[in-house]
């Protein structure tokens, strides 16, 4: 490897382990239908007791969640690139090794990059919350159809657990059930 290929890979893994402080980013892939900002807002005020608005910003629609203690920002990007970001996913789960690969959740997850149909991002500030009310929010909005979340450095299936990714993850999104 050239001197600089090692220089540049070196920083983007050590910027890629220090997180942001202060909030949690989740990416919510979808399979089948996707919630409308609408239903998004009517889910989160009736179901989970958040104030919502929608807007639009940089042809981008954003759906604005506010609870007393956190607020979480969904973004629908209708220029979303399916095939860019999948081929993304894939080399990311090339990084690890190939006997967790080859593990029988991991290759599901991985075959079923196929079936995704949308990508929402969100950011939740000052980071997910005590009570999991963004992670429930974000769990109703997959029940219908299934999906798998992406968060830090891992993958998540839709009750929360990791599927799959770095050790230093926590094993469950948000709180764990008891």
């Amino acid at each position: 490897m050239s001197f600089i290929k090692s220089f540049v890979t070196k920083h983007i893994h050590a910027a890629a382990a220090s997180r942001p402080t202060g909030m949690e980013a989740i990416a919510v892939f979808f399979y089948g239908e996707t919630p409308a900002p609408e239903v998004i807002s009517t889910v989160a005020s009736q179901a989970h007791g958040a104030d919502a608005v929608i807007s639009t910003e940089d042809e981008k629609i954003r759906v604005k969640l506010v609870w007393p203690d956190v607020h979480t920002v969904v973004t629908i990007d209708p220029t979303w690139d399916k095939v860019a970001h999948m081929q993304g996913m894939r080399g990311w789960t090339e990084r690890f090794p190939a006997k967790v690969r080859e593990l029988g959740e991991v290759r599901a997850l991985i075959d079923s990059f196929e079936q995704v149909s949308a990508c929402y991002g969100t950011v939740t500030r000052p980071g997910l919350d005590p009570d999991n009310k963004v992670v429930s929010l974000l769990k109703s909005l997959t029940a219908q159809g299934g999906g798998f979340f992406f968060s830090r450095n891992s993958f998540y299936g839709t009750d929360g657990l990791r599927i799959t990714g770095f050790d230093e993850d926590p094993v469950w999104l948000g709180k764990p059930p008891v």
